[in-house]
């Protein structure tokens, strides 16, 4: 049932439509924000029900990006977070530019999973292979901001900048680990060893230095006791890259468990709100179904419950 709602939401979610190079574009709109549209940050929770489906729409989420990354209006070293305000894609919007309204780790790591995860569904590299310059550029950023993040906006940006977050960096590892496998793919055995290398040291160390008394992660390195949804290790897992222990994992499950509310597992130690997307990727990160459908169950619980008449919201309170 919640399958049957995603499909229809998650494709009404995006325009389909052709470049002035003939080339599909899919663009992504913000409802409840301002608008954005063509956002990185949503095509990364939107690409699995793609990547399965139709691995095209996924390059169509991304041309529009990568393209104006390699504007001259685009001055920064990190990806874009949109590409303009609905229906206009003509230059980015969001924090009106300024650099500290940027999501740098974020948009990097988004960009370079997607690039990752393109290939591993077409079982061909060229599409990254185009825009190595780019994704090598960004990569870069993620390997010297990536491993403990200054103080910056995520994707949950109605939480608010935050220091030291512990999910943000897992997700820059896994950027890292992504590129690893675009470079392996064609045959850079070198630089791709020397990437995984990379992502494995810096994955020992927030597993070193998150680490809570109760064997969970923190939502801040600097923030003891604290938890996070730690959706981003979700690609550890399909990647079998196995950057984290199997500690990581049921550690984490086991405080999400604790922390489960009627209608799911608050987003992290400060609200109660939660996201219907990052649930369902931290419940994949169980190793069996009873953890699974325990968490899954909760969202199934939201929808069946909540009376207001989005169709299929993706941010609400846990425990109303």
């Amino acid at each position: 049932e919640i399958l049957s709602l995603a499909y229809r939401q998650v494709i009404a979610g995006h325009k389909l439509a052709l470049d002035d190079n003939g080339e599909i574009i899919f663009i992504s709109k913000e409802c409840f924000s301002n608008g954005c549209a063509g956002t990185v940050d949503v095509s990364y929770p939107s690409i699995p029900l793609f990547l399965i489906y139709n691995p095209e729409l996924v390059k169509g989420m991304m041309r529009p990006i990568y393209k104006y990354a390699s504007s001259e209006e685009w001055q920064y070293d990190f990806a874009p977070h949109d590409t303009g305000r609905y229906p206009h894609v003509n230059g980015q919007v969001y924090g009106g530019n300024k650099l500290e309204k940027q999501m740098p780790v974020e948009e990097c790591g988004n960009m370079i999973i997607l690039f990752a995860a393109i290939a591993d569904a077409d079982n061909d590299v060229s599409f990254a292979k185009e825009h190595l310059e780019t994704i090598d550029k960004w990569n870069e950023y993620l390997i010297k901001y990536g491993l403990d993040p200054e103080n910056q906006l995520c994707t949950d940006d109605f939480a608010g900048h935050l220091s030291h977050n512990v999910n943000l960096s897992i997700k820059a590892i896994m950027g890292i680990a992504g590129y690893a496998r675009i470079l392996e793919r064609f045959g850079d055995t070198e630089k791709s060893a020397h990437m995984m290398a990379t992502a494995k040291k810096y994955a020992a160390s927030v597993v070193e230095r998150a680490l809570n008394a109760d064997g969970s992660y923190r939502l801040a390195f600097d923030q003891p006791d604290t938890f996070s949804l730690k959706y981003n290790a979700i690609w550890d897992k399909l990647w079998g890259t196995d950057l984290f222990p199997t500690k990581f994992y049921k550690g984490e499950i086991e405080r999400y468990k604790k922390e489960l509310l009627p209608y799911g597992v608050p987003l992290d130690s400060r609200e109660k709100y939660t996201k219907s997307d990052w649930l369902v990727w931290a419940a994949s990160l169980a190793d069996n179904n009873e953890d699974f459908n325990c968490l899954v169950g909760s969202l199934w619980a939201a929808y069946n419950t909540m009376r207001t008449r989005v169709p299929m919201t993706d941010w609400y309170y846990a425990d109303t």
